[in-house]
């Protein structure tokens, strides 16, 4: 899938779920995924650092080479 179709069947869903949803639903809606998409970023940020050490580790590394 390609970021224009994904960007195109996000914006398809939202206007489906604004549709079918009333005002205090949507807004609670909105206010679940805005969270959810915030913990996944911070979740995924953080198994990165996991997974590729630090980013002070890596400056240091980095510094051993010069």
């Amino acid at each position: 899938m390609d970021a224009f179709q994904n960007v195109t069947e996000v914006h398809a869903l939202a206007l489906t779920l604004t549709r079918t949803m009333t005002a205090e639903e949507l807004t609670r809606t909105a206010l679940l995924f805005t969270q959810l998409g915030t913990t996944m970023a911070t979740l995924a940020g953080l198994l990165d650092l996991e997974q590729g050490g630090s980013a002070r580790e890596q400056a240091a590394d980095l510094a051993g080479l010069a």
